[in-house]
């Protein structure tokens, strides 16, 4: 896989997580199922210095709507 295909797979696999979450969450008002999900990631670490304070973590959450358009625009991807 060349350089520019994997960068639009990954293009457009980012666009249908993004979009299937906020579909997940139009269609959670109607139907319950589609708002549970996976969350999942690392705690917030705070590291405290005298003249700042940093602080990192990392979330994900996944609902159905998520996984099921992350999948189908990896799916598209390969066929480009």
């Amino acid at each position: 896989m060349r350089r520019k295909e994997r960068t639009i797979s990954i293009a457009l696999v980012i666009a249908g997580a993004i979009l299937g979450s906020i579909l997940g969450e139009v269609l959670g008002a109607y139907y319950p199922f589609m708002r549970a999900g996976l969350h999942f990631g690392i705690p917030d670490f705070t590291l405290q210095l005298g003249f700042m304070e940093l602080r990192l973590g990392f979330t994900l959450n996944m609902n159905l709507g998520t996984a099921g358009l992350a999948l189908l625009f990896l799916f598209f991807s390969t066929l480009i």
